[in-house]
């Protein structure tokens, strides 16, 4: 019989693929500066701290790791327990429009 594998950690943060991902979307937006609106960072916040993988304590999530302060406000941070999503703003979506110029008779 197999056992599960846990994944390692270091301070509490999961080391992974994963983790390493979300670190590179997290630098990404602090560097463009995409937080997600301050309604959306409220409900991500109440839905954190209703989950009982959130630690008051520390403020961080122990599934992810991450510090939770700064996890809500980023805009591509979506939660692991897939209890929230990444927000897109319809301008990170560029022109969704469709060019019709050729089908016109």
């Amino acid at each position: 019989m197999k056992l599960p594998r846990s994944v390692p950690k270091i301070l509490g943060v999961p080391v992974s693929i994963e983790t390493a991902k979300g670190l590179a979307k997290a630098s990404r937006d602090i560097f463009l500066k995409r937080y997600a609106p301050k309604d959306i960072q409220l409900n991500r916040k109440s839905i954190c701290m209703d989950c009982p993988s959130w630690v008051e304590a520390s403020n961080r999530c122990t599934e992810c790791g991450c510090q939770m302060r700064v996890k809500i406000s980023l805009a591509s941070s979506s939660c692991p327990l897939k209890k929230w999503d990444s927000y897109a703003a319809l301008s990170d979506l560029g022109d969704t429009t469709i060019d019709t110029t050729e089908h016109q008779e």
